[in-house]
């Protein structure tokens, strides 16, 4: 069976993982939640030191998807992959868990943020206040908070509960309908994303018209895991503060080297040279 026959349509994602939520709240009280959150080291900052005449943002991504054989997880590692990341310089990872209905990305996200000292991003469909919790008492520093899946005023209580527990808040956008209402929340950081459904293509003319109206105040992150070097010069062109890459294209010096340079940046280790 094809890869994209075992992925669930989103619907599908949303009610498994309402349900899963049910289940932890009945386990363990948020109180609960909260002590183990305030014993985590303090979260790292996102972009906060990124000016606008600067280098963009690299972060790798840490993608749980299913392999061509459609056996589930069997080269899947997410400390080795952060190791790698780190190894390589990057500047963030971000653990990408929400594609499939898979019940380990906060395991992941505690592995992965204990094994390195990079902040950990996560993409995942955050619906409620308790997994923003969650989320801290993993290690995280960052969520990404997908504008489309949960209701305007629940989207403002995430944000608002993201900034109580001290990470960075990055609200993704894909649409002008999902900007208005991102901008009105005055987040530090807007994410956008914009590849089409169907195609899997990048819509670089959706993403420029939503870039132009975020004002200098706001950082800006591309949040679709990049396939290519040609879809980071072209998003890089926009003027975005950091981008997400998928690991593909991060596996030898050479990749490293070309992405360094359509970034502006110079973060290559000697070694790695």
């Amino acid at each position: 069976m094809a890869t994209e026959e075992l992925v669930p349509h989103l619907n599908v994602i949303i009610a498994a993982k309402r349900r899963y939520l049910i289940e932890r709240k009945a386990k363990t009280p948020i109180e609960a939640v909260r002590a183990l959150a305030s014993m985590q080291k303090r979260p790292q900052p996102v972009l906060s030191s990124v000016a606008d005449n600067s280098s963009v943002m690299l972060i790798g991504q840490i993608k749980y998807t299913l392999p061509q054989t459609g056996i589930l997880g069997d080269t899947y590692d997410p400390v080795a992959t952060a190791l790698r990341y780190a190894h390589a310089g990057l500047d963030a990872a971000a653990l990408f868990t929400d594609e499939v209905m898979y019940q380990r990305g906060l395991d992941d996200l505690v592995l992965v943020s204990r094994a390195v000292s990079l902040p950990i991003i996560s993409q995942d469909y955050i619906l409620d206040e308790y997994q923003v919790v969650e989320t801290r008492a993993a290690g995280a520093s960052a969520l990404v908070l997908p504008s489309g899946v949960v209701d305007p005023p629940t989207l403002r209580e995430l944000v608002s509960a993201t900034d109580r527990n001290r990470m960075t808040a990055i609200v993704q956008v894909s649409d002008q309908h999902e900007l208005d209402y991102a901008l009105s929340l005055s987040p530090y950081v807007i994410g956008i994303r914009s590849r089409d459904a169907a195609t899997h293509r990048l819509d670089m003319e959706n993403a420029l018209h939503l870039r132009r109206q975020i004002p200098s105040n706001m950082r800006v992150m591309f949040t679709d895991g990049l396939r290519s070097l040609d879809e980071v010069a072209a998003v890089a062109e926009l003027g975005v503060h950091a981008v997400i890459v998928q690991e593909s294209l991060t596996r030898t010096p050479a990749q490293l080297l070309e992405l360094n340079a359509v970034l502006n940046r110079s973060n290559t280790p000697a070694d790695l040279l």
